[in-house]
């Protein structure tokens, strides 16, 4: 795994985009409905190990919903919007809402493409307004918890998502 990077902006909708990514020598899943469940499945399989359990991904065929151990809907996820042409194998969830959204909006896209002679694998996280975060004219310091808590996590989640899509390759 080579070419790790992570970047974070603001968007001019106040929304926040954040990516990381890294790159791999062949692709880790293949270019059908199957892979591209695969890197859905893989990634809230990542957030579940990270956190050893704390916090929970569900799925119904509505959609999902990313629980703390004790309950608290902290997000919920349309149901995987799965696509796989072109060398692009993805799938994406709209952010409809929880406690830590501060409204519906947004996606997280988890995503295998050609890059060079080698694959990149990414996740992207697009418009997602995090209550976390602070607002437009607000003191910087307001937004200490996403900065210092949230986006760090996501980045770490991220990461190991990677190492676990390589290790299934590998297996």
């Amino acid at each position: 795994m080579t070419g790790w990077e992570t970047s974070e902006r603001v968007l001019e909708s106040g929304g926040f985009e954040s990516r990381q990514r890294v790159l791999v020598a062949e692709p880790v899943v293949e270019a059908s409905e199957a892979g591209a469940r695969t890197l859905g499945v893989t990634y809230w399989q990542a957030v579940d190990r990270f956190t050893r359990g704390g916090i929970r991904a569900s799925w119904t065929g509505g959609g999902g919903k990313l629980k703390l151990l004790g309950g608290a809907t902290l997000l919920t996820f349309g149901p995987p919007e799965l696509s796989f042409e072109g060398g692009l194998v993805s799938c994406r969830h709209a952010i409809q809402g929880g406690l830590l959204a501060l409204r519906a909006g947004g996606s997280v896209s988890l995503a295998q493409r050609p890059e060079g002679d080698q694959q990149e694998l990414s996740v992207t996280v697009e418009e997602y307004l995090p209550r976390l975060a602070a607002r437009a004219g607000a003191p910087p310091w307001t937004g200490m918890l996403y900065a210092k808590v949230q986006s760090p996590f996501h980045a770490a989640v991220s990461r190991r998502y990677f190492e676990l899509l390589l290790r299934s390759r590998n297996a």
